[in-house]
């Protein structure tokens, strides 16, 4: 047994919070385990790594298992994270397609997302703040009352619903099987998850509970085309505004989810894209020419918001004054901040040299998908004060 203990040093506090993993090496991983050594050195961000002889050594804020196998007859190694009732494996060999570093990172991504988690509850960070780790796709997004909803593939390869309960520091992966999963948006209440999926051959839009055991079984189609739906957004708690493909061209559909009831929303552009609701006004991204904008529908009628040659995409109005939404302004997509009073403007990533997308917002917390060049997409929060905006 060795103990990889990984500690974090906060800005503000004197004590060091850290986490163990008790790593259990099989006959075979012991370079693998050196690399995967190496490798922590090389990402972690804040804080500072000790390798023990024994969980003895150390007394640890958390403590979840790690155990390393080889099989030499299949030329095969495993990595399984033990967490309470998390269990996760994942597995390579040199004869395979999956690259080592990747299968590196899947072994030292889940203490590096612990600190990162504590952090975000704690809120003991500045700057920007890495949430995943893992080398798999983490991107979308979506936060209510302490979770931010989100899509990975983590699990199997296959695009799944997942959250972070920040709360308790921990991911937890809502899958769907026979179907992949995108944008994942939580009801007003909080008890219902609306997102676009393929769990009929194409792209339609559904919902199902949260926290329920069998959420699976009570999974309900909402679009009813043949033709692809797709970016739902919850317009109050019985209806649903989403995108639906039609022979030529897209248009936006609200659909009552309990009677079936649904309409035609105009909207301006050719085509039109990610609906977001607030107080029955529907911003969306509208592709006019060859550029894309930002207008909203207000009782029917469309306004421009933020229309310009930059490309503004992913609307979010976080309350009457502000809205997100991402430009390609200096030739790389950021996330910027309008105040609809003074109609100031204002970059919030422009120290970042790589795009990012779908910003979600909740308790002061920013959240954000960056997309690093021949990496899969991470999850990033930063904090928020919109008084400064």
């Amino acid at each position: 047994m060795l103990l990889l203990f990984v500690s974090l040093f906060p800005n503000d506090l004197n004590e060091i919070y850290s986490v163990g993993v008790i790593t259990s090496i099989g006959t075979g991983t012991e370079m693998v385990f050196e690399d995967a050594k190496k490798l922590i050195d090389e990402t972690i961000e804040n804080g500072k790594i000790l390798f023990l002889k024994s969980a003895t050594e150390a007394t640890c804020n958390e403590y979840v298992n790690l155990y390393l196998s080889y099989n030499s007859t299949d030329n095969v190694y495993k990595a399984t994270y033990e967490d309470g009732d998390y269990l996760v494996s994942s597995i390579y060999s040199p004869e395979g397609y999956k690259p080592y570093k990747t299968f590196l990172m899947e072994i030292i991504y889940y203490p590096l997302e612990k600190l990162a988690f504590h952090k975000l509850k704690t809120r003991d960070f500045s700057g920007y703040l890495r949430l995943t780790y893992h080398p798999g796709i983490d991107e979308y997004g979506d936060y209510l009352n302490g979770m931010f909803l989100f899509i990975s593939d983590r699990l199997g390869g296959n695009r799944n619903i997942a959250y972070i309960d920040i709360d308790v520091q921990k991911i937890n992966i809502i899958p769907v099987f026979g179907s992949s999963e995108y944008y994942p948006k939580f009801s007003p209440n909080g008890e219902q998850i609306a997102f676009q999926g393929s769990l009929h051959g194409y792209w339609n839009i559904y919902i199902m509970p949260f926290n329920d055991p069998e959420y699976s079984r009570k999974i309900k189609r909402i679009s009813d085309s043949n033709m692809p739906a797709y970016t739902p957004d919850w317009y109050n708690e019985d209806n649903i505004v989403y995108i639906q493909d039609t022979e030529k061209s897209n248009m936006m559909i609200k659909k009552n989810v309990k009677t079936g009831l649904k309409e035609t929303i105009n909207t301006v552009g050719s085509m039109v894209f990610t609906p977001n609701v607030q107080n029955g006004e529907i911003y969306y991204t509208s592709l006019q020419g060859a550029n894309f904008g930002i207008f909203k529908n207000v009782n029917g009628e469309n306004y421009a918001v933020e229309d310009t040659f930059y490309n503004e995409h992913d609307p979010l109005l976080l309350d009457a004054t502000h809205l997100i939404f991402t430009s390609n302004r200096d030739g790389i997509y950021r996330i910027w901040i309008k105040n609809l009073n003074s109609g100031s403007v204002t970059c919030l990533t422009p120290d970042l040299n790589y795009d990012v997308f779908y910003p979600a917002y909740g308790d002061g917390i920013l959240f954000f998908s960056l997309y690093k060049d021949e990496e899969e997409p991470d999850i990033y929060a930063m904090q928020l004060n919109l008084e400064d905006y």
